[in-house]
C-alpha cells in the first residue's frame, strides 16, 4: 500500500538507520565555558561593594585624610531601614561615642535591601577590599583583627572560674548564703550594663599614619525633633564602618 502524502509532507516512518541514530553529545565546552551560579554571585557582591567604596567611601575619606581627621565613621543605612525617616543626620545619632566624623550613606533601590548588605559575607568583604585599595595606594594598613576563639559551646569562662573554686567554707555550709535581696552588688551579678565581650577586646595602639579598618553590623538610634516640638526615637541595624589612622 502506498503512503499518502499530505500538503507535500511525507508521513513514512524514517528507515531503521535512520531512527537509530543516537542524539548528538552534548558538548563539554559549552558547559565549561559557562561560569558557576557561586562564580556570579561572587563576583555580582564585588561588584557592588568596590561601587559603595569608589564612589561613595573613598572620595570623602581621602579628604578628610588630608585634613587631619584621625578617626571617622560611615554609617550605610539600607534602603529598607528607616525609609520613613528620611532626613536623618549624623548629628541625629544619640550615642556617637569618641568619633570624631560620622557621614551617613543612606542607599535607594531594591538591590539595596538590608539583605545583600547586612549579611555576613558582606561585612567581612567590605573592609578587605578597602584595606587592599588603601595599601595599593600607599597605606599602611593593619592587618584584619583575628576573630577570638570561642569556648567549646555550653561553657563560659565564668564556668570555668567556678569550677576552680575552692569548697564553700565551713559558715557558707552552716547558714548558707545570704538571699539575692540582702546585697545585689557583692552577691548576684545583674549584669548591669554588659556589653559583648568581642566588644570590650583591648585593641593594640596604631603606629604612626598606620590605618585601621573595621566593619561590623549594629543598631544605632536617632532622636529627632518632631512638628510638635517632641524628641522621638527611631532605631534601625546599619552597616558601620570604621576607620582609624595612627597618630
Amino acid at each position: 500500500m502506498s503512503e499518502k502524502l499530505e500538503s507535500g509532507v511525507d508521513h513514512r516512518a524514517p528507515p531503521y538507520e535512520a531512527s537509530s541514530t543516537p542524539p548528538p553529545a552534548f558538548s563539554e565546552s559549552k558547559n565549561l565555558s559557562q561560569p558557576s551560579l557561586h562564580f556570579q554571585l561572587t563576583t555580582a557582591r564585588s561588584g557592588r561593594i568596590l561601587d559603595l567604596i569608589k564612589w561613595q567611601i573613598e572620595p570623602l575619606l581621602y579628604a578628610e585624610l588630608l585634613e587631619g581627621a584621625t578617626k571617622r565613621v560611615f554609617v550605610v543605612i539600607p534602603a529598607n531601614v528607616l525609609a520613613k525617616q528620611p532626613d536623618l543626620a549624623a548629628k541625629d545619632i544619640v550615642s556617637s561615642q569618641d568619633v570624631e566624623i560620622i557621614t551617613l550613606i543612606r542607599l535607594d533601590g531594591p538591590e539595596n535591601k538590608s539583605a545583600f548588605w547586612l549579611q555576613p559575607g558582606v561585612i567581612q568583604e567590605l573592609p578587605s577590599r578597602l584595606r587592599e585599595r588603601l595599601a595599593a595606594s600607599g597605606h599602611k594598613v593593619e592587618p584584619a583583627p583575628m576573630e577570638p576563639i570561642e569556648p567549646p559551646q555550653g561553657t563560659s569562662t565564668r564556668d570555668v572560674q567556678s569550677q576552680r573554686q575552692a569548697s564553700p567554707s565551713w559558715l557558707i555550709r552552716q547558714f548558707g548564703t545570704p538571699g539575692p535581696q540582702h546585697d545585689p552588688t557583692a552577691t548576684t551579678n545583674y549584669r548591669l550594663g554588659w556589653r559583648s565581650e568581642k566588644e570590650n577586646l583591648p585593641q593594640r595602639a596604631l603606629a604612626l599614619d598606620e590605618v585601621r579598618v573595621l566593619a561590623t553590623a549594629r543598631p544605632i538610634s536617632f532622636r529627632v525633633e518632631t512638628e510638635m516640638g517632641l524628641l522621638d526615637s527611631f532605631t534601625g541595624t546599619v552597616l558601620w564602618l570604621e576607620i582609624e589612622v595612627g597618630t
